[in-house]
């Protein structure tokens, strides 16, 4: 079975429909998506439109915990106060745009999903099992992850929030970061996610970039005022003061 995992979709329709239609071209035979549908980018309604239609099972990132609640800040980590300030920003007006009935939506995502394919446990969350604003970057020690796998009992673990995409396998689990949709680099603005091959008996996971039309993206995100950093810088890895605090 051939399963399409994706996250940090961050309100940008183009990489949305690519990364969709990059899927179906595939033939995978399930889509999943670990949560962050909204924020930063500029088509909030359009892209919770897309995954309502798709019925795309969905977990709830801290950018869309934060606009659905309109609070203040998203707990994210920023590299600076302007960048922090920047965000915020991107927060209200999203919080602003997206309509009752979207905020509601994205209010009843679960924290956590899990599902079972073929006998095998799959498990999916934002950040990290315990908090949304966790950050499980690439280069934490394997121990972290090992302690994860073990304390869910699951055999795959699926999460994004980094918008990195790696994967490792820590004793009989799979555990993997599916990379970003919407927030690409300076470099590279493409739709990344992750596809997992279930068989019997192995599991594999591979990594796919979608182009998409980043010119129209941007242009949109000046018309509403929005800053283009918002989806061409990474997460920061290291949080400003007052992030660190509310994280």
């Amino acid at each position: 079975m051939r399963i399409a995992v994706f996250g940090d979709v961050h309100a940008n329709l183009p990489a949305l429909t690519a990364l969709i239609e990059d899927v179906s071209r595939i033939g995978a035979d399930a889509m999943y998506c670990v949560g962050d549908v909204v924020g930063r980018g500029p088509h909030p309604n359009e892209v919770v439109d897309v995954m309502r239609l798709f019925e795309i099972p969905t977990v709830q990132g801290n950018w869309d915990e934060a606009a659905a609640m309109d609070r203040d800040s998203t707990g994210a980590a920023w590299s600076s106060l302007a960048a922090e300030e920047v965000g915020e920003a991107s927060l209200r007006w999203t919080a602003d745009t997206l309509t009752e009935e979207n905020k509601a939506w994205l209010r009843r995502l679960p924290i956590h999903g899990r599902v079972n394919v073929d006998g095998r446990s799959l498990a999916f969350f934002h950040g990290s099992p315990v908090r949304q604003t966790e950050y499980l970057w690439s280069d934490r020690p394997s121990r972290v992850f090992s302690r994860i796998a073990t304390e869910g009992g699951d055999d795959i673990l699926c999460f994004g929030h980094t918008h990195e995409a790696h994967h490792r396998a820590v004793g009989g689990a799979h555990v993997l970061a599916c990379g970003s949709v919407g927030c690409g680099t300076p470099e590279e603005a493409t739709a990344r996610y992750a596809v997992i091959y279930v068989g019997e008996p192995q599991i594999s996971v591979g990594f796919r970039t979608v182009e998409y039309d980043i010119g129209s993206v941007l242009r949109d995100m000046e018309a509403n005022g929005l800053r283009p950093e918002l989806l061409l810088e990474p997460p920061a890895r290291h949080a400003t003061a007052h992030a660190a605090l509310s994280a």
